[in-house]
């Protein structure tokens, strides 16, 4: 069984940091969060996907970012990406017939992660959390409006995402419950 390098307490430091760190590199919500938990736990001893996986995943992952496609329609992008860090985390097989595997990491992230932006934003959808965090939801689809967003960020809800996802996925490595890389 894989051993933390670092403390609980130093990854999830470490994923608010890579937040903030990812947010002003990369640009975007969805890929920020993701790589500030994946490589937070790569750095603290626990490795959820090869590098050369990750680095196939952020084409992807881009397009999740503010509501989908920078519309700001959907599920806020720093939400999308911690999701995807804790199903990798939690090891869905694709061959599974047993759908209550994916309910209980389902309820696990809803109890977790989804109840904490109901309580701090009132919502998981970009706009939304954007008007509670900033007081005002910006057009995204906008060159103009996207600097001038950017411009004030600082990491938006990143940092703090992926703090709490790092420490959901934690928590279910404690417990024994997350799949590693082989």
């Amino acid at each position: 069984m894989a051993k933390l390098k670092k403390t609980k307490e130093e990854i999830i430091k470490k994923a608010q940091e890579l937040g903030t760190e990812y947010e002003a590199k990369y640009k975007g919500c969805c890929q920020s969060t993701f790589l500030a938990v994946v490589d937070a736990l790569r750095w603290g001893g626990l490795e959820l996907i090869p590098k050369d996986m990750e680095d196939r995943l952020y084409s992807g992952i881009c397009l999740l970012t503010a509501g989908v496609c920078m519309t700001g329609e959907g599920t806020c992008g720093a939400v999308a990406g911690s999701v995807m860090a804790i199903g990798l985390a939690l090891g869905i097989p694709q061959e599974t017939k047993d759908v209550s595997i994916a309910n209980r990491a389902g309820v696990k992230v809803r109890d977790t992660l989804l109840a904490k932006y109901y309580r701090h934003y009132g919502s998981i959808l970009c706009k939304d959390v954007m008007r509670k965090y900033f007081g005002k939801a910006w057009d995204l689809t906008s060159e103009e409006m996207t600097r001038e967003f950017l411009s004030i960020t600082d990491g938006c809800t990143i940092k703090q995402t992926a703090g709490w996802a790092t420490e959901i996925i934690l928590d279910e490595f404690e417990k024994g419950n997350v799949k590693l890389a082989a």
